[in-house]
Order: C-alpha cells, then sequence, then structure tokens
C-alpha cells in the first residue's frame, strides 16, 4: 500500500481474502491496529510516497502470506501527529465511516476501504517429469 498524508502521522492498513466472507461491518479500527502493518509519513512534503508492504494478513510469524492470484480487501486508517499548543499529544484520526467507505479516487480518496486488489502471480510455472515411456 503507497500513500501520502497530508501532514505528520501514521497509517494502519489491513488485508482480507475477498472469499473470506469478512465485510467492511467486521473491519473495525482495532483489528486494523492489531494487524500491525504501519508507516509513518513526515507530511511536509506531499509528492513523498510512503509504503507499507504486507508480506501475510497479520504481521505475526505464523499468520497467513499474502498469496499471489488472489483477490484482497485492503482496509487503512490514519492518525495525525499533533502536538496541543501546550506541548501534549492531540492526536486527530479517521472516523470508523471513513474506513467503510470506498477509496473512489486515489488522488482525493474518499474512504479506506479498497476492494479487489489483485495480487499478481509472478512465478512461471515448473514443469517436473514425472515419467517417461518408450514407443
Amino acid at each position: 500500500v503507497t500513500f501520502t498524508l497530508n501532514e505528520a502521522g501514521t497509517a494502519y492498513c489491513r488485508a482480507t481474502r475477498v472469499d473470506s466472507g469478512e465485510t467492511f461491518a467486521d473491519m473495525p479500527t482495532n483489528r486494523i491496529l492489531a494487524a500491525s502493518w504501519s508507516a509513518v509519513a513526515n507530511g511536509t512534503d506531499l509528492t513523498t510516497n510512503v509504503t507499507i508492504a504486507m508480506t501475510a494478513l497479520e504481521s505475526g510469524i505464523l499468520d497467513a502470506p499474502i498469496y499471489q492470484s488472489t483477490l484482497y480487501d485492503v482496509y487503512c486508517w490514519a492518525k495525525d501527529d499533533a502536538i496541543s499548543s501546550f506541548g501534549f499529544e492531540r492526536p486527530n484520526y479517521m472516523l470508523q465511516d471513513y474506513v467503510h467507505a470506498d477509496v473512489v479516487d486515489p488522488w482525493g480518496p474518499s474512504g479506506g476501504r479498497t476492494e479487489r486488489v489483485w495480487v499478481l502471480d509472478s512465478t512461471p510455472p515448473e514443469m517436473i517429469l514425472i515419467s517417461v515411456e518408450a514407443i
């Protein structure tokens, strides 16, 4: 997932297989955070993209990998790193309704969900010789 934020903050994402039966109703913010896929954006340069390279549904050792030739829905949520005038953390974050809404336009997203992301199969097939028979 490649993104940029308009101010300093952190984005979190989680993928779910399209055929898993999970819907946006099954994807509250805490499930996205529990996947532990995130990246920090400095927010000062809107031309600098930040990437979250997800290799599994969650970032644990035994979690299901992201498979090639499979469709996924990707849900993302972000919060900024705002500081109050007294120097205390004052984070602003996306509402749950935003997470459930589709991105629609990547240059002006109106949501945090990208449906049906296809993971390309980049490995060629291998042929294994089983037996040979003379005619």
